[in-house]
């Protein structure tokens, strides 16, 4: 009875009443937006009240029925000779509002809604967030609290304006207990048929991400709906590396989408995996009629990536394991950083004309070392006998390299084999991206490498009718093992990145 009633009292204190909101149970304001409401853990019903920078505003936003309320801070009289250190709510180019961050603070935090606070610049934050800290300290913020900025140039975007130290520093100084929500300046073109976030965006991000251990919080990558068409395996690799994630798409008035876009993310996201800021009711009355059949509604071409996805379950790392981020896998692509660490399948196979590896890959300069000549790039290892050690593996090595070289040539193999060796070579494209296909057939390695002058459109998953394919064969040695072996993958330096996708291993049909 005791017991009893010491719990009753506890739930009491910390949920306000005796039959609680069970989030409450984690308290604070860097609780997870789905713990806090009752959605059926499905983000895409997570209601919006955006541009909340009114008195007027402020009250519809109150009195209806949403879940999170948004709103943009600025200091009063920002970018004029009137500039006060004063943080009011407004978007740039506005200067001024009829509406303090403390009295919005103040009229939302008993209602029991979410906020969201989007930085534009860095001239207001640590003023804003010394206000939402003394805000918290007199009444603890017990529902979803997200910062937001963006703080990575992306599409079309302008230059960054809000600098990520000074971001980071603040917010683990001031206010670290919230949902850090992380963007991309973005802009629009006429033509978005090539446009996304790249791979080099999203690489960026993550760093980031590491470099100021945002680990134990809740974490918010906010995209824009119209550059998601050529995003949504970026964007999923992303999620996929950084715990505790999650993507947030919003919709600017005037952008043109097509509807298979939004439902291309519902269909590749869980569905507590993606929030949706739309603002348009179309869009939301489409999301909310088929967000659960939305493989129904996207383009053929997302059916047709969905026969190549790559299967990390296939595979296992090997190497110095405590080399963090060398192996950055996702249902989407595996990304090789480091060659002290590789990839195997976890089956073997015999040699014979039935069965290849194929892949698509493209090498990505993260750094400012040259590429070398048939050194940096991808090698692709078949029938290896040795691999426990990272620098002697033994076996057929089928090297890929950077600038369009191939190479098969036998390493680390006994003195009895005798040696073999065959390179060649194929013009690259400028974003250095190739399929391959290897087949061993017991006799001879069949090596077949394609050029690819989209790596990145949803368009891409389709092989590029107009690049010849390089195929060549080596003979390989009776003396060599035909016993069942895995392939392994590895990258010869670290003088490039590889994102690899549509990787599997076939059986001819």
């Amino acid at each position: 009875m005791l017991v009893a009633c010491l719990v009753m009292y506890v739930m009491y204190t910390i949920g306000g009443g005796l039959i609680p909101h069970m989030p409450f149970l984690r308290i604070g304001s860097d609780i997870n937006a789905l713990m806090f409401f009752d959605v059926n853990n499905d983000a895409s019903k997570v209601t919006w009240a955006r541009a909340t920078n009114s008195r007027e505003k402020l009250e519809e936003a109150a009195s209806s029925h949403v879940h999170m309320v948004e709103g943009d801070v600025i200091l009063r009289g920002q970018g004029t000779d009137h500039q006060k250190l004063l943080p009011v709510m407004a978007q740039p180019p506005q200067a001024d509002s009829d509406l303090l961050l403390v009295d919005w603070i103040d009229r939302l935090k008993v209602l029991g809604k979410g906020i969201k606070l989007d930085f534009s610049t860095i001239d207001p934050f640590e003023l804003s967030l010394q206000r939402l800290q003394e805000a918290d300290r007199a009444y603890p913020m017990r529902f979803p609290v997200w910062i937001h900025a963006n703080v990575l140039q992306g599409p079309h975007g302008g230059k960054v304006k809000v600098d990520p130290a000074r971001f980071f520093q603040t917010l683990k100084r001031v206010f670290p207990k919230c949902t850090v929500s992380l963007g991309w300046t973005t802009g629009t073109h006429t033509d978005l048929s090539q446009s996304g976030y790249s791979w080099n965006m999203v690489l960026d991000m993550y760093d980031l991400v590491k470099k100021w251990r945002i680990n134990d919080q809740p974490v918010m990558f906010e995209a824009r709906l119209s550059l998601i068409r050529n995003s949504v395996p970026q964007l999923k690799w992303l999620c996929d590396n950084i715990a505790h994630s999650a993507l947030n798409i919003i919709h600017v008035e005037g952008d043109h989408v097509l509807s298979e876009d939004l439902m291309h993310v519902a269909f590749r996201f869980p569905p507590d995996g993606v929030f949706f800021d739309l603002n348009h009711k179309p869009f939301e009355t489409m999301l909310s009629q088929y967000r659960h059949f939305s493989k129904e509604k996207v383009s053929h071409l997302v059916g047709k990536r969905d026969e190549v996805v790559f299967k990390p379950k296939a595979w296992v790392k090997m190497g110095f394991y405590i080399q963090k981020d060398s192996i950055l896998p996702s249902t989407e692509a595996l990304i090789l950083t480091s060659p002290i660490v590789y990839v195997v399948t976890k089956s073997k196979y015999r040699p014979t004309g039935e069965i290849y590896i194929q892949g698509r890959v493209q090498f990505l300069k993260r750094t400012d070392e040259e590429a070398e000549a048939f050194h940096t790039g991808l090698n692709i290892y078949l029938r290896p006998t040795a691999y426990a050690n990272f620098d002697n593996i033994a076996g057929i090595k089928c090297f890929l390299g950077v600038e369009g070289e191939v190479e098969v040539k036998g390493e680390n193999l006994p003195a009895s084999v005798p040696d073999f060796r065959k390179s060649a070579r194929i013009t690259p494209s400028a974003i250095h991206c190739f399929r391959f296909r290897i087949t061993d057939t017991g006799d001879e390695v069949i090596f077949k490498v394609t050029t690819e002058h989209d790596c990145h459109t949803l368009e891409s998953v389709m092989p590029d009718r107009d690049s010849v394919p390089l195929i060549f064969s080596v003979k390989i040695p009776h003396k060599l093992s035909h016993e069942q072996h895995p392939f392994i993958l590895r990258m010869e330096d670290n003088n490039r990145q590889a994102v690899i996708d549509e990787l599997s291993v076939k059986h001819e049909l």
